[in-house]
């Protein structure tokens, strides 16, 4: 067993010990093989909701009194919504706290202890400022990795501390009182965790490159899981105009 005692401060005198993961990870790809199949399931509601809505229609041309009616047949539809919507968040809030989880990984193997407690009590996009700064002599701000990682924070924030994601958080009551112009839609959260998933594959190959460590500067397995369940959701397309409330989905690998 391992104790802080006999752990190196020099960083490449590092492994062992190996890094223990928080497991957050594991919740990411779980939460995108759910989105997977609800999205399968989707595709058979939402055809079977649209046919019995144009039937709807053409018995209520007037559209009075028909709330309860339409409320009962597009039922099914919503509730598929709402669980994609909320494996969607799952997945994002996860692959969040796991890219901090590979930062840290990062810090820990690849700088002295003393330099690496101090960066700890950091915001990833600080953490990753200065790992980058050290390992690289270059700063990363203004790159690509930093406006991920940034980004995803901005995400994780908002919504770990009770916010709305889809409205700015500079007030709560400009967060939770003002509309947004548009609600969520399921195309909308499916580009937002898409684009969610590539930042996180983006920094996380930038931290591979830069790494001093040979053990942090190693592809990771579960990385490729992800990216092959990515290119699953990717053949999901979604036909549609404004918002994204009303849409086609089909998926191409059918």
């Amino acid at each position: 067993m391992n104790t802080t005692g006999n752990i190196p401060n020099r960083p490449l005198k590092m492994p062992p010990p190996y890094w223990r993961s928080s497991g957050a990870i594991f919740q990411v790809i779980e939460a995108i093989k759910d989105l997977i199949l609800y999205l399968e399931d989707l595709i058979v509601i939402h055809e079977k909701v649209n046919i019995e809505l144009d039937d709807f229609y053409v018995r209520n041309p007037e559209e009075d009194d028909i709330e309860e009616e339409f409320g009962e047949i597009a039922s099914p539809l919503w509730e598929i919504e709402h669980k994609i919507k909320l494996k969607c968040e799952l997945a994002i809030f996860m692959i969040s706290v796991h890219l901090e989880d590979r930062l840290n990984m990062h810090i820990v193997y690849n700088l002295d202890k003393d330099i690496g407690e101090v960066i700890e009590k950091l915001s990833p996009p600080e953490k990753l400022t200065l790992l980058a700064s050290i390992l690289t002599n270059k700063s990363v701000k203004g790159e690509k990795p930093f406006e991920a990682i940034r980004k995803l924070s901005s995400w994780r924030n908002a919504y770990a501390h009770g916010h709305c994601t889809d409205r700015i958080t500079r007030t709560l009551r400009h967060n939770h009182l003002v509309k947004p112009e548009n609600y969520s839609s399921v195309p909308g959260e499916i580009e937002l965790i898409q684009s969610s998933i590539e930042r996180y594959l983006l920094v996380s190959k930038y931290l591979q490159n830069i790494s001093i460590n040979e053990y942090t500067s190693g592809s990771s397995s579960e990385n490729f899981e992800i990216q092959e369940l990515l290119n699953e959701v990717g053949k999901f397309k979604f036909d549609y105009s404004g918002n994204g409330d009303i849409y086609e989905i089909e998926n191409f690998d059918v």
